[in-house]
Parts: structure tokens; C-alpha cells; sequence
């Protein structure tokens, strides 16, 4: 009996050593190793794989801009389904990143997932915050909404249009393109957000940078009214404070309008600027079972719907928007792209005209 328990015990410590040594092995791997190796693998195998490395690996946590109420619903889904814990740190998307590569340069980034701004991702790549990772999930997105590297992907999309308050604006006054603000009836009765980018850039890219200059005289002499904040200016339109407005984000109004009986309507200028809300994995997680298992979810089809049931346009094809103002695909809308490249091109004019036309009025 003592010598049958002696060989138990034994073979316990063969096996317990054995499987510290994977562990150690596997430990020993770059995430992205992981991720190449879990590629390989059947679909099935592949995710029974990363489902049981999440949950030894306990939990997983993503920073970024990703809003309150949406970033709760995935949350609960996500838990429920996987049986692993998601834990997260909201803040804008400068913030996000600015606290990545701080953790970064201090080698003690506890991340997995990150969704910055546009603008940040460059930024991020560059110093080796955000890690490539080919998700099966990729293959439902088009070309435009990811990255050929596999860098990042866009979980949704912001649409900037232009509003007006159907009170105010005779059917026979509603302006579709731009410069219908150039005529004398809109002089101070339509605005702008004090940080349009999409609008601005949107004009770099379609106009150049000497017909977009003439455009912001050209309004400001309209008398365009600046005010700080796309939500406050949706606000304010439905209020009535004015009769349109420029660089309004299409999701917002649409949300405004059918939960608050707001008075406005959508005009899509051709073509009407957009930027990706991007997502990527974090390149040195530490817990990379866990980091690829959010970043597939958060690209699944089940978490795209979570996006667009609470008013987001999602970059996932066959996801249809809740509202129909906002069915881009619906509606034929032509969308100019404002890829993360473009935001680091056009930056600099862009913060001069800003400065010149809009902050030192």
C-alpha cells in the first residue's frame, strides 16, 4: 500500500513538473508567436485553445474610447460566454494612448486590447505598443475599415454630415453640399464644431489645401457660430439655436431624433467624410490567450450587433445600423475614409486653420 502511494506520489511530480515546463514554455513565447501558432490550428481546436488559455490566464483588459454603455453590454456578453473576467480603462482616446506608452517605456503595460483614436494608432505602431494579429474575424470587414499589416481594424466608423433643424429650413433651402453655406440666406443661422476634423481633412483630401482655406474664409465671413463639442452642437440645433450645422456625427443626430423627438435630418455630402474607430491588440500583453480572444470577439458578429443595437455604424458587413438615417449601405452614402495615415498627414494644416478660423474668433 505505502509503496503503491510512493509511486503516486511520484508520477504526481513527473506530471506537475511536466506541466510547469509547458507553462514556463509557453510563458517564454512573444505574444505574437502565440498568435501565429493558434492560426494554424482547425477552427474548433483553435478556439477551445484560446478559451482555455484565457481563462487560466484569468481576465482581460482593454483601454480606450470605446463608450460606457456599450463597453457594459460587451462586458456582460463577453463573460457570459467565455467565462472570463473584462476589465477596462475608458478614457479619450489621447489619454488611452498617452497611458499605453507610458506603461510601454516603463516595461509594465498591463493591457491586451486597445481601441485609441485614429490618429493614435501611427503613434502606437511605431513604438511597438500594438502588436499584428490576423483574427479570422478580419475576413467580414473590408479593405478600407483594416490595416494590410494587421495592426488594426475598425470596430465601428464615425460618420461627420451635415444637419438641419426641419422647423427651421424650408424643404426648398436644405442644403446638400458645403458651400450652400457660402449663400448670404445662411449668414449666422448654421455652425461648426470648434474641432472638426473629419469635415477639415475630408476637404485636404478632396479639395487641397488652398480651396479648403478659401471654404473657412469664406464661412467665417458667413459668420459661422463656433461652439465646443459635437454633442452640445446636436443639442443646440435641435434646440433651435441655429438652423444647421457642419460636422455633425450622423450617429448622434439619429439617436437625438428617434429618442428625443429632436427636429433634425441628415444631409450626406458626396462624398461625406468618415474615420475608422480602430482596434488592436497589444504586442507585448501578458496575457496573449486572453488578448486574441477579445479582439475576435470584439470583431464577431455577435459584438458587432451589441454596437449597432446601441446606435453605432458598424464596419462589419451585413450589420445593419438600428436606425435607417444611418444605413449607409442602405443608402448608397459615398464615404471618404479618413485612414489613420491621413490624420498624421494632414494634422499640421489642419491645427493651423483650426487655430486661425475657429479658435481666435
Amino acid at each position: 500500500m505505502k509503496r503503491r502511494a510512493f509511486y503516486l506520489g511520484v508520477l504526481m511530480l513527473v506530471v506537475s513538473i511536466a506541466l510547469s515546463s509547458s507553462a514556463r514554455a509557453a510563458v517564454s513565447k512573444e505574444p505574437e508567436e502565440v498568435w501565429q501558432e493558434l492560426l494554424k490550428l482547425p477552427n474548433d481546436e483553435r478556439q477551445k485553445r484560446l478559451v482555455t488559455g484565457a481563462r487560466a490566464e484569468g481576465k482581460a483588459i482593454l483601454y480606450g474610447n470605446v463608450s460606457a454603455d456599450h463597453q457594459e453590454r460587451l462586458r456582460v456578453d463577453f463573460e457570459k460566454r467565455y467565462g472570463v473576467k473584462l476589465e477596462g480603462y475608458r478614457a479619450s482616446g489621447e489619454r488611452a494612448a498617452n497611458r499605453l506608452l507610458t506603461e510601454a517605456r516603463s516595461n509594465k503595460i498591463d493591457a491586451d486590447v486597445m481601441a485609441p483614436s485614429n490618429e493614435h494608432i501611427p503613434v502606437l505602431i511605431k513604438a511597438g505598443v500594438a502588436g499584428r494579429y490576423h483574427s479570422p474575424e478580419r475576413a467580414a470587414f473590408p479593405d478600407a475599415h483594416k490595416d494590410r499589416q494587421g495592426y488594426w481594424t475598425a470596430y465601428d466608423y464615425n460618420v461627420a454630415v451635415i444637419a438641419y433643424n426641419t422647423r427651421l429650413v424650408p424643404a426648398a433651402d436644405v442644403p446638400r453640399k458645403y458651400e450652400d453655406f457660402l449663400a448670404p440666406k445662411w449668414k449666422g443661422n448654421f455652425a461648426l464644431d470648434m474641432d472638426p476634423d473629419k469635415s477639415i481633412m475630408g476637404w485636404f483630401k478632396t479639395w487641397g489645401l488652398e480651396r479648403t482655406k478659401k471654404y473657412m474664409q469664406g464661412i467665417s465671413k458667413n459668420e459661422v457660430v463656433v461652439r465646443k463639442g459635437h454633442t452640445l452642437l446636436a443639442q443646440l440645433l435641435c434646440a433651435g439655436e441655429f438652423k444647421a450645422a457642419i460636422d455633425l456625427y450622423a450617429y448622434r443626430l439619429a439617436d437625438l431624433k428617434h429618442t428625443r423627438g429632436c427636429p433634425v435630418e441628415i444631409s450626406y455630402p458626396d462624398p461625406t467624410p468618415a474615420t475608422p474607430s480602430p482596434v488592436a491588440i497589444i504586442k507585448k500583453t501578458p496575457r496573449p490567450y486572453a488578448a486574441a480572444l477579445l479582439l475576435d470577439y470584439i470583431l464577431s458578429e455577435p459584438a458587432q450587433r451589441i454596437f449597432a443595437e446601441g446606435g453605432r455604424i458598424s464596419a462589419r458587413r451585413g450589420i445593419r445600423p438600428r436606425y435607417p438615417d444611418i444605413d449607409i449601405e442602405g443608402k448608397g452614402i459615398k464615404i471618404l475614409l479618413l485612414t489613420p495615415d491621413d490624420a498624421i498627414q494632414y494634422d499640421k494644416p489642419y491645427q493651423q486653420l483650426r487655430e486661425e478660423f475657429l479658435l481666435n474668433r
